[in-house]
């Protein structure tokens, strides 16, 4: 006899396994050329727009600034990124792409390889509302978490 587990609606744990499984199919996608899902998400905000600050990258992919610091280190080891420092601001570093970083930029598609999996059997009505609602959702949690 197979135990069955009844789930609590729990939008948190529900999140939480999409999130794993959308991360394990973005790194599978990855693995082939050698960068990890948090490099892509620095070479994507990159290839949109080379030349970004370090607190912009941040914002941009979640990470504090001591993470994403030490991801930085790793990708300048590997020749994806280099870092300048700001003219008159010995604090401020910007990011650039270098030759190598641009050359993954074929890799830019990947969130619509993930998304198309997950998203396989939503109707394209379905797909415009989820969206909206998930950015909502983020929102609410972001503002509940900053008045605390």
């Amino acid at each position: 006899m197979t135990e069955t587990v009844s789930y609590l609606p729990s939008m948190g744990r529900l999140l939480y396994s999409l999130s794993d499984s959308a991360c394990a199919l973005a790194e599978e996608f990855l693995r082939p050329h050698d960068i990890s899902l948090a490099q892509w998400v620095v070479l994507s905000a990159l290839w949109g727009q080379d030349c970004l600050s370090v607190s912009a990258l941040a914002e941009y992919s979640g990470k504090k600034t001591a993470a994403l610091s030490r991801l930085l280190d790793r990708m300048e080891s590997r020749g994806l990124v280099t870092r300048v420092s700001v003219v008159g601001d010995k604090r401020s570093v910007n990011i650039h792409l270098t030759k190598e970083g641009q050359e993954l930029s074929h890799l830019i598609g990947m969130y619509k390889h993930v998304n198309g999996i997950l998203l396989s059997d939503f109707s394209e009505e379905e797909q415009q509302q989820l969206f909206p609602m998930l950015e909502r959702m983020l929102k609410n949690a972001n503002g509940l978490a900053a008045s605390s």
